[in-house]
C-alpha cells in the first residue's frame, strides 16, 4: 500500500513537473516576442545631448534612428528631472511635478524619412545605386524650446537644482508606447550652442518701407535690402538670394523652411526660382548679424503684378549640431523652426494692388507624409481654397521621389469632389514610391496655388 501510494505521488510529480515545464517554456517565448517587438522600436537619437541657450528660444535638430513600419511619433515635451536617461524606455521617465511643457503644434516640424537617400557628392536621389542607397526609416525632429520652457528650467537651475533637463519623443507602435531623452544642458548661447536661426526679418532700407507689400513704380530702381537674423551659435552661415515672378507657382510653407530643417530625403525637393545671387558669411558668437540683399539693379521691375524675394537658407557642416543618421552625418547649420518670411514688391497701380489677392497654399487631408500602404485602393483628398471663385480646376500630381521635374501621371478634378482614387493601371504606373500635391489652377491656366509635397509607399 505504501509502495503504491509513493509510486503514485512521483507520478503526480512528474505530470507537474512536465506541465509547469511546458507552461514556463510558453511563458518564454511570448516574453521573447515581446523583447522582440520592443527591441524593433526606434533604436537610438543624435545628438544624445545639447547645449541650449539660457536666455530664449533655441533650435536643434535630433535624428531618431529606426522607426518601425507602424512607428510614429505621437507626443514631444519637456521635464526637470526623469527616472531614466536610457537610448529606449517603454514607460514615460518624467518626474512627475517636473513637467516644464509641451512642443506646440506650430512648431512641430517633425517629418519621417525613409528611402533612397543621395550619396555625398551626387545629384538627386535615383534608382541608381551609383548615386543613391536605401536609407532607414527615422525622424527628423526640429527641437525648437519655447521661452516659458527655457525660463522654467532657468528657474530650476536658480533654487539649486541641476541646470539640465530633459527633451522627451513618445512614439507608439501598434499601442506599444516608447519614450526616448534627449538631455538639454543650459549655456549661453554662444560657439558651443548649434548653429540656429531664432529671428529673420527682411525689410527694404530706408523710411516707410515697413509694409506687406511695396507699390514700386514700373522700370524704377528698386531701393536696397537686406536681412536681419538673430542666432544661436556660430559658423558659416551660406545661403541664396531667389524671387518669385508674377504667374509662378506660389513657394508653400515647405518650400520657405531652411534646408537643415528637413530629412535628407527632402531636401531637393523644395521649389527653386529665378535666382539673384549666392551668399556666405561667418557668424561670430553674438547673437545678431545682417545679410545685404543684391544689387536692386537685378531685381526684375518691367512686368507688372506682385514679385516675391525669397532667402534661402542653405544647410552647413556645424560641429555643435550636425547629426548622425546612422549612414552619414547630416549637416544642421541654419536650421530654424519657422520658414523663412518673404519680402513682397507690386508692380502697377494702387487699384490693381487693392485687387491682387495672394491664395492661402492648399491643405492636403489624407493620405498622411510619411505612410505606407499594401496594394490597394488609395483615396486622396484635400481640403479646397475658401471663397476662391478664381479656380476651374484642381490637378494632381504624381512624381518620382527624385524631383518635381520627372512627372509620373497626374489628373484634372473639379472644384467640389476634392478628393481622387487612382485606377490600379495607374498605381502600376507610380511604383512604390512617389510623391504627390495638388494645384489650383485659374481660368485663363495660371496656378494661383499649391500644396505641400508628400511622399507615399505602396507594398504588395
Amino acid at each position: 500500500m505504501k509502495l503504491t501510494s509513493l509510486f503514485n505521488d512521483k507520478f503526480s510529480t512528474i505530470f507537474l513537473i512536465k506541465k509547469y515545464s511546458r507552461l514556463a517554456k510558453m511563458c518564454g517565448v511570448l516574453a521573447a516576442l515581446m523583447i522582440s517587438q520592443y527591441a524593433s522600436a526606434v533604436t537610438g537619437r543624435h545628438p544624445t545631448g545639447v547645449n541650449v541657450n539660457s536666455n530664449g528660444i533655441s533650435t536643434v535638430l535630433i535624428t531618431f534612428h529606426n522607426l518601425e513600419t507602424n512607428e510614429v511619433p505621437v507626443d514631444a515635451f519637456w521635464c526637470g528631472d526623469v527616472t531614466s536617461t536610457g537610448v529606449v524606455v517603454g514607460t514615460n521617465p518624467c518626474v512627475s511635478g517636473t513637467l516644464l511643457g509641451h512642443l506646440p503644434k506650430a512648431f512641430d516640424l517633425s517629418r519621417i524619412s525613409d528611402g533612397i537617400v543621395p550619396i555625398p557628392g551626387t545629384d538627386s536621389p535615383t534608382k541608381s545605386n551609383k548615386t543613391s542607397r536605401l536609407g532607414p526609416r527615422n525622424l527628423t525632429d526640429v527641437m525648437s524650446i519655447p521661452t516659458p520652457v527655457i525660463r522654467r528650467a532657468y528657474q530650476q537651475a536658480q533654487r539649486g537644482e541641476s541646470s539640465e533637463f530633459f527633451y522627451i519623443r513618445q512614439f507608439t507602435n501598434n499601442g506599444v508606447n516608447t519614450y526616448v531623452t534627449v538631455t538639454c544642458r543650459m549655456a549661453g548661447g554662444g560657439a558651443r550652442t548649434p548653429l540656429a536661426l531664432t529671428k529673420v526679418n527682411l525689410d527694404f532700407e530706408g523710411d516707410g518701407y515697413r509694409k506687406a507689400i511695396t507699390r514700386i513704380k514700373q522700370a524704377s530702381e528698386l531701393p536696397k535690402f537686406s536681412a536681419n537674423i538673430t542666432y544661436t551659435g556660430s559658423g558659416l552661415l551660406r545661403g541664396r538670394w531667389e524671387i518669385v515672378m508674377p504667374g509662378d507657382p506660389e513657394p508653400t510653407r515647405f518650400d520657405l523652411l531652411s534646408e537643415a530643417s528637413l530629412p535628407p530625403t527632402e531636401r531637393l525637393l523644395q521649389k527653386r526660382y529665378r535666382l539673384l545671387s549666392r551668399f556666405q558669411k561667418f557668424v561670430a558668437p553674438n547673437g545678431q548679424t545682417v545679410i545685404k540683399g543684391p544689387d536692386p539693379k537685378l531685381l526684375p521691375t518691367l512686368e507688372n503684378g506682385l514679385y516675391r524675394i525669397l532667402l534661402r537658407i542653405e544647410a552647413s557642416s556645424d560641429k555643435e549640431g550636425n547629426s548622425d543618421t546612422t549612414i552619414g552625418i547630416l549637416r544642421t547649420g541654419g536650421v530654424a523652426g519657422f520658414p523663412m518670411p518673404t519680402l513682397q514688391y507690386f508692380i502697377g497701380s494702387e487699384q490693381a494692388l487693392k485687387e491682387s489677392k495672394k491664395l492661402p497654399p492648399i491643405s492636403l487631408l489624407l493620405p498622411h507624409s510619411g505612410q505606407t500602404f499594401s496594394e490597394k485602393p488609395i483615396k486622396f483628398s484635400w481640403f479646397e481654397l475658401q471663397d476662391s471663385k478664381e479656380v476651374a480646376v484642381y490637378t494632381i500630381e504624381f512624381y518620382q521621389s527624385s524631383n518635381d521635374k520627372k512627372r509620373l501621371a497626374s489628373a484634372l478634378i473639379k472644384p467640389g469632389q476634392s478628393s481622387f482614387t487612382p485606377t490600379q493601371e495607374m498605381m502600376e504606373k507610380l511604383g512604390s514610391r512617389f510623391l504627390w500635391r495638388v494645384t489650383a489652377v485659374g481660368k485663363t491656366g495660371n496656378i494661383l496655388s499649391t500644396s505641400q509635397v508628400r511622399k507615399l509607399s505602396v507594398t504588395k
